[in-house]
């Protein structure tokens, strides 16, 4: 029997941990693997050239993402830096792979770049075989969820799968 895939979405916070209790104890590790997918903001502290040109004179080159920017001045550089970004978020993440694993699971690392957490989880989701999604939410509402938005309301919005989403204590 082929197992399910569940992707956890974990930002490094004690708070999207609350999730793991909730894993161990209604997925079952015989039936089901564990992806823990975490989403960085690339390159932070980094400026990037603005989006649109001051105006139609203007000869700065545009870039759509700050990565982009850094890319194109240092291309060996900035590979060297995703790697060593990515390495040192696995590296993180082992903690919570091992406990997942004592536990049973099958659990693999995906880290992805991006300013835009929930269309990063989406794009990972189109491509992999994904059938269920695990995580946190902070519940926000009102003028906070305006302000700092939801990641599980967008991917319920642009998500055709199940999602668990655990509003645990703060």
């Amino acid at each position: 029997m082929k197992k399910k895939m569940i992707l956890i979405p974990v930002d490094g916070s004690d708070f999207s941990r609350q999730i793991f209790p909730y894993i161990t104890q209604y997925i079952h590790p015989e039936e089901n693997e564990l992806t823990l997918i975490r989403v960085e903001d690339p390159h932070p502290g980094h400026v990037g050239a603005p989006t649109k040109p001051a105006s139609a004179e203007s000869r700065v080159q545009v870039y759509e993402r700050r990565g982009d920017l850094i890319e194109a001045k240092h291309p060996i550089y900035a590979s060297q830096e995703w790697d060593s970004a990515t390495a040192e978020i696995q590296r993180t993440l082992q903690h919570d792979v091992r406990l997942l694993e004592m536990a049973g699971f099958t659990v693999t690392v995906a880290v992805r770049f991006d300013e835009r957490p929930g269309d990063a989880i989406v794009r990972y989701i189109e491509t992999h075989d994904i059938d269920m999604i695990a995580m946190t939410t902070h519940g926000r509402t009102g003028f906070n969820r305006l302000i700092f938005g939801s990641v599980a309301r967008y991917l319920a919005k642009h998500l055709s799968i199940p999602i668990l989403v655990v509003r645990p204590t703060e």
